[in-house]
Parts: structure tokens; C-alpha cells; sequence
């Protein structure tokens, strides 16, 4: 779970501070696969344990 740090910053920084408000539509497109590798890569952990 502390591994998930970065993606509430991340979060926090898209919809709170709204850093990307008028970006493209690709770096609309890296954020979103940005997010979906993060959570991939947080589930893989999960999976494997742990350790």
C-alpha cells in the first residue's frame, strides 16, 4: 500500500491542482496510460506477495 504514494500525488496534482487544464490530447493520452501502467505495476506487487 505505501507504494501508492506517487499515484495520490499524481491524483492530487490532475484534479486538485489541475496542472494538466488544457494540455493536448496526447499528453491527456500519456497521463491516462501513465495511470493504468501504475496501477498495473501496484497490482503485480500485490500479487506477488510482496516480497
Amino acid at each position: 500500500l505505501g507504494q501508492g504514494a506517487p499515484m495520490i500525488a499524481a491524483l492530487w496534482g490532475l484534479f486538485i491542482w489541475k496542472e494538466f487544464k488544457g494540455s493536448s490530447k496526447m499528453v491527456n493520452l500519456l497521463l491516462t496510460l501513465m495511470f493504468i501502467f501504475f496501477i498495473a505495476g501496484l497490482a503485480m506487487i500485490v500479487i506477488s506477495g510482496g516480497n
